[in-house]
């Protein structure tokens, strides 16, 4: 009888670990995939701001072809990004140094 009991007890202690160990496993990749699902949605909400910003440019790309007003778009492009400036036109360029 004795015998019966210890290894009733032997069956009894492996389940129990075997049960414990599968819940911590369950849980660990439970944890796991929210946190993958956090950081998708934050890369997700990164995306959408630059596609937002990207329809905005367009929109104001096509505007400008829309418009017609390609003349004042060059010469803006022109002036701030390659830093032309007309013939007839002066620059004075500050030289004095910053603090």
């Amino acid at each position: 009888m004795a015998k019966r009991k210890r290894k009733k007890q032997k069956h009894s202690f492996i389940l129990s670990l075997a049960l414990l160990l599968a819940v911590g496993y369950f849980v660990i990749s439970f944890v796991s995939t929210q946190l993958d699902i956090r950081e998708k949605e934050k890369e997700a909400a990164a995306l959408q701001e630059q596609i937002t910003q990207q329809v905005a440019e367009n929109e104001r790309l096509q505007a400008v072809v829309d418009g017609g007003d390609e003349s004042e778009y060059i010469e803006r492009v022109a002036r701030e990004k390659l830093g032309y400036v007309m013939p007839d036109e002066k620059v004075y360029y500050d030289i004095t140094p910053s603090n």
